[in-house]
């Protein structure tokens, strides 16, 4: 994308992590969909980079497609995690079911949307991973990244804005499809009003490129897509599949 940030594009879910290259190494943004953090192991590869070049993971929400590999990373790399306060309890599996819904969850294959079903069906994280460092809104982390409070999708999900080059890693809290900015598909947002708020929050800021949690990256036609999203964060109303 920029010199800087790189996509981990995984095919079977179509579900991207993010790194960024600094003076210090590697910023993670998210941390893959499976618990060996094989995705995230690859594409460091691929950068002629290891896990310890990994110094700060940051992790949008806790679902699994999107958390699973974090625990592994942390302990392979020795990075500091930084999530949210209102997604802790499913990060550290305190919210976990047990009884038949916990079992089915561990019987439930890390692959392709069936990963998001493993995470649902216990109402956790896969691996307890434990924050360095509780997020809130507007904190700047490591000079660079801005943190911005966006629930809807989960309670204590966050995007990061990477000011240096005016990218909005925007986790789940908004879709790319086709090119296109999108709502996220109405069952899959569980506070439409917080959800909408959230998206007209980080509107406000000086984007160019747009990094979702699925899909691709919105490159290309930016403003103009921008300024079709405020539109329509501003009407009424909430299209099923966003």
């Amino acid at each position: 994308m920029t010199e800087q940030v790189w996509c981990f594009r995984q095919r079977s879910y179509v579900c991207c992590s993010y790194a960024v290259v600094d003076d210090d190494g590697v910023v993670l943004v998210d941390a893959g969909m499976t618990s060996d953090a094989a995705p995230i192991l690859n594409g460091l590869d691929m950068l002629g980079r290891s896990p310890a070049d990994v110094h700060t993971i940051l992790l949008s929400h806790w679902h699994n497609d999107h958390a699973a590999g974090a625990a592994r990373m942390k302990t392979l790399s020795g990075a500091r995690v930084h999530y949210h306060g209102g997604d802790r309890p499913y990060f550290m599996r305190e919210t976990a079911r047990g009884g038949f819904p916990g079992w089915l969850s561990k019987q439930v294959p890390e692959r392709g949307p069936l990963v998001l079903a493993r995470g649902l069906l216990s109402a956790a994280t896969s691996t307890a991973v434990a924050a360095d460092a509780l997020v809130r809104n507007g904190d700047l982390l490591l000079g660079q990244f801005r943190v911005l409070e966006t629930p809807g999708h989960t309670p204590g999900h966050v995007a990061y804005f990477y000011e240096p080059d005016g990218v909005l890693f925007a986790g789940d809290a908004l879709a790319v499809v086709g090119g296109k900015l999108r709502f996220m598909a109405r069952p899959v947002t569980l506070e439409l009003d917080d959800a909408r708020a959230s998206m007209a929050a980080f509107l406000q800021l000086p984007i160019r490129y747009v990094c979702p949690g699925h899909r691709a990256p919105l490159t290309e036609n930016v403003a103009a897509q921008l300024d079709s999203l405020r539109e329509r964060v501003a009407a009424p109303g909430w299209p099923l599949l966003g």
